[in-house]
């Protein structure tokens, strides 16, 4: 430690504020806890994203690092003095279609997302081209456990997502907001823009905030790319086996099979008598009637 602090000091301060937070608000969540019988201590203090694309611009060395794979970081600015959030953009090698289908999948996050260990959905309604859904998240980071309440409003035409806490019920962090946007760039590739905006309770120091900022936008594109480019490689195999199984059936229903050679004379007289004669069989039995010796037989059936 004492290495680091002498190569990297602005490292090691940050580190230092990140434990002694760490601390301090480990004790008052134990104290405090979410709960979803209570309304929240306020209606939002951050300002919410609007459903709709990004007024952002790229400069050309934004678009050279976007072409090797790197994500592009700005400030966008938020209306109020003094208050900036940071924009994350990231090219990904999967349709729009796809990439959204990910990222709304909301009840897998405890799978894709490092850090969710658990997000469970409580609400959801149509209004309108909107769709609403309620989730409750149970979240780990830096050996702090947190539980919030999000609400979640996601436009499938503009392929925008944006959400905020609910406030009906009582979360740990004082607020939150964020925003999606994925906008087709080719048939099988996308652009991704993602920005939040999360207040914990009481103060946190500028430097540690915003190390966690920066961390958790790059978290956030990176399980996106990850997860978009798997799902997509396993739809193309999974399309590759159905064309494969429909060739099959196409090839199976095209060979001509031989005809069949007619049956000799003989077999055919005795498949007639013996059809004749379960005719008249089921004919007496609903009579009620004794059945006559069939011709060629001893006895009675």
């Amino acid at each position: 430690t004492e290495k680091l602090c002498e190569a990297q000091p602005a490292v090691c301060v940050c580190l230092r504020q990140l434990f002694a937070c760490e601390m301090v608000f480990g004790v008052a969540l134990l104290a405090l806890g979410a709960v979803d019988d209570m309304p929240h201590y306020h209606r939002g203090k951050l300002t919410q994203y609007e459903i709709g694309p990004p007024s952002v611009l790229l400069s050309k060395s934004d678009e050279q690092r976007l072409k090797t794979g790197r994500p592009v970081l700005q400030a966008v600015e938020t209306g109020v003095v003094g208050a900036r959030r940071m924009l994350m953009v990231q090219d990904i090698a999967a349709p729009a279609n796809v990439v959204m289908d990910r990222i709304m999948d909301l009840s897998r996050y405890d799978k894709m997302v490092d850090g969710v260990c658990r997000n469970v959905e409580y609400a959801r309604e149509q209004e309108g081209c909107t769709q609403k859904v309620k989730t409750t998240y149970d979240i780990a980071v830096l050996h702090m456990k947190f539980r919030y309440y999000m609400e979640h409003q996601y436009d499938p035409d503009q392929k925008c997502m944006v959400f905020h806490l609910d406030y009906s019920r009582r979360s740990d962090i004082d607020d939150s907001v964020g925003y999606w946007y994925v906008q087709p760039s080719g048939r099988a590739s996308s652009r991704v823009y993602y920005s939040c905006e999360c207040k914990l309770r009481g103060w946190v120091p500028g430097p540690v905030y915003n190390v966690l900022t920066k961390e958790a936008l790059s978290k956030a594109t990176t399980w996106v790319s990850k997860e978009s480019i798997k799902e997509y490689r396993n739809m193309q195999q999974n399309d590759g086996l159905s064309r494969f199984m429909s060739d099959m059936r196409d090839s199976l229903d095209q060979l001509k099979l031989p005809r069949m050679r007619e049956a000799p004379v003989f077999v055919s007289r005795f498949m007639d008598k013996r059809r004749d004669a379960a005719v008249r069989f089921v004919s007496n039995t609903k009579v009620g009637r004794r059945l006559s010796p069939v011709p060629g037989t001893a006895g009675c059936l």
